[in-house]
């Protein structure tokens, strides 16, 4: 919910949201009032979201994050928050420390051949477009005999096995936003739906809308014990 989620940051010379005048703060501030006013009858009138929302049928392993625009206290902040469940980070958690060692186990050369994209132009109705190009394989002794993909998933098995990540609730301000104030929000629950973002609002208040970290990590039985590729793998056999 981590830039990881695509949210806008500051970018060369924009103007920090915070740092704008108290006028165009709260001018900004009544037009997303206005704005959740509006669709209130979709998402409940605290919030808005580019995020379609308690889907029927959906299965709640793939509805573990969010974005969110949702009003301050102060009349003037916008908080512009990625709300995820902690089982989706403690998998962004893991996934970074698989990523970590096995960059850090490839040479320069390996790296930048790992690194490479190819593409090749094609003409679609008349435009010329670029495709992906599949690259050849590559497996490592230092790997086992695996690929870089396939070592990583053995890899991050290891980890939640054996040394999996603490993960803990939290709310973690950015003031680098250009439109409100970034907000990233970690919850103990099943699913990110309506009724569980209201209720991070509403915790995020209770806690005077700041940094707030959980003083007991989550207990070890309510996180995953198996990578997200080989839990949604399974998810999508069984729908099929």
């Amino acid at each position: 919910m981590d830039n990881r989620r695509g949210k806008l940051k500051l970018r060369n010379k924009e103007i920090i949201y915070w740092q704008l005048p108290r006028r165009k703060q709260r001018d900004n501030f009544i037009k997303l009032r206005q704005k959740i006013r509006n669709q209130a009858s979709t998402y409940g009138g605290h919030f808005i979201s580019p995020h379609v929302l308690d889907e029927p049928e959906r299965p709640a392993l793939y509805n573990q994050w969010a974005d969110i625009y949702f009003l301050g206290s102060d009349g003037l902040t916008i908080w512009n928050a990625t709300i995820v469940t902690v089982i989706a980070e403690f998998w962004d958690v893991v996934e970074e420390m698989v990523f970590t060692r096995v960059w850090e186990m490839l040479t320069p050369e390996e790296q930048s051949t790992e690194a490479e994209i190819r593409l090749k132009p094609v003409w679609y109705k008349g435009k010329r477009m670029f495709e992906w190009v599949d690259k050849q394989k590559l497996t490592y002794e230092k790997f086992c005999g695996l690929t870089k993909n396939e070592y990583q998933e053995k890899l991050a098995e290891e980890i939640i096995q054996h040394e999996p990540p603490e993960i803990f609730e939290s709310f973690v301000t950015d003031r680098s936003y250009h439109y409100g104030i970034g907000l990233n929000i970690v919850i103990n629950v099943d699913e990110i739906n309506r009724s569980s973002i209201e209720e991070a609002i509403r915790r995020f208040r209770e806690v005077g809308e700041t940094d707030w970290k959980a003083t007991e990590p989550v207990p070890r039985r309510e996180l995953p014990m198996e990578s997200r590729k080989s839990v949604f793998s399974k998810l999508q056999r069984a729908t099929e």
